[in-house]
């Protein structure tokens, strides 16, 4: 990728040339003085005698010496002011740079304590952290359309309640305590609706307690087929403590790395330091920032332009976020610096053009 140069590296820059310029101007100005003293009497004092030849010669090129001094002077000075300006941004992007490694040393650290058990431990949390949230989406939908909608048909549940439920009792779980900050969150309107939400996952967790040791395994019907949910853990049982300080580390990079100065760290360089912060990331993790930034948990994510500014989720997988609003849907193809916002169609291209692939791109 071409990285526009920093203006502040260009030692000869379109400041110099404007301080430049006068100089220049008045130092011509200064040339014309020894032929207005030797030709004319314009001040009342005549010059025209010049005395010794040594007295001429010096009088006539003393103001080129001292102008060809000045212009030196100049230049060193100038110089030395660029290099002093570079120190001072070079100095600025180290400090950034600490500040920056330092929030990646914390979100690697917070990766590898990650655990739900004995069994499901390090990033592969994540993949089963993602696969809850779709089977509890995926439920409650279905509990709506089946059952919820038939005995209440007055009361429409917007589909994204129905997400925003889900992702709710994804993130805090259900419970004495947790219950009640999902009806603090949602408002009275809703509780209902809640409620019977709650009494179908109590049946999923009885269930999936009988079936421990066994199986383990959870499903529900989506799109004609079934969707199963095999966890080593307890479902419903909420990740905020796991889940609220890495999404806090996360966007505090991505905020971190925006609130730079852009002459300093152009958009480009700052696109750069988002890869890097984008690399850390699974494929599962992406994932789970995404539908995160879909929910009024992850509102900011959106509404401060990070998740679409510096392609925050490139590498995900778009076959995977196929429930509520796929990434096609709700993200555009590039964004407002022409960006590729996902990786994935580029992909499935550069697969197509083998000769022996048996499909055409789209």
């Amino acid at each position: 990728m071409k990285i526009k140069e920093n203006k502040a590296e260009k030692t000869f820059d379109s400041k110099f040339f404007k301080y430049l310029l006068p100089l220049l101007l008045l130092m011509i100005i200064f040339l014309f003085f020894p032929y207005l003293f030797t030709r004319s009497n314009w001040i009342g004092i005549n010059f025209s005698g010049t005395g010794q030849i040594g007295e001429t010669i010096g009088g006539i090129l003393g103001p080129f010496i001292a102008i060809a001094a000045a212009i030196l002077t100049f230049f060193a000075f100038w110089v030395q002011f660029k290099a002093n300006e570079q120190q001072k941004i070079d100095l600025q992007i180290e400090r950034f740079e600490n500040k920056f490694y330092n929030l990646i040393e914390i979100h690697r650290n917070n990766v590898s304590e990650l655990g739900i058990g004995t069994k499901t431990v390090g990033r592969a949390v994540y993949a089963f952290m993602f696969k809850e949230l779709k089977y509890t989406y995926l439920l409650i939908n279905d509990h709506y359309n089946s059952n919820y909608k038939i005995n209440f048909p007055t009361e429409v549940i917007p589909e994204e309640i129905i997400f925003n439920i889900s992702y709710f009792v994804f993130f805090f779980g259900i419970g004495p305590n947790s219950s009640k900050i999902i009806i603090d969150l949602i408002g009275d309107k809703y509780i209902k609706f809640f409620q019977s939400v709650e009494q179908i996952l109590n049946q999923k967790i009885t269930l999936w307690q009988t079936q421990k040791g066994n199986s383990e395994t959870l499903r529900v019907n989506y799109k004609e087929e079934v969707y199963e949910l095999k966890i080593h853990y307890k479902p419903f049982f909420g990740h905020m403590s796991a889940l609220s300080y890495y999404f806090r580390n996360l966007f505090q990079i991505a905020k971190y790395i925006d609130e730079q100065n852009g002459n300093i760290i152009p958009y480009e360089k700052k696109l750069q330091y988002a890869g890097t912060l984008r690399s850390q990331l699974s494929n599962h993790e992406q994932l789970l920032l995404y539908y995160n930034s879909l929910s009024v948990l992850g509102k900011p994510w959106i509404d401060e332009g990070l998740l679409q500014k510096y392609c925050i989720v490139k590498s995900i997988p778009i076959p995977l976020a196929d429930f509520y609003k796929t990434p096609k849907d709700w993200l555009p193809e590039e964004n407002k610096f022409g960006k590729t916002m996902f990786e994935w169609r580029d992909i499935k291209n550069r697969i197509h053009k083998i000769q022996d692939f048996p499909y055409s791109s789209e």
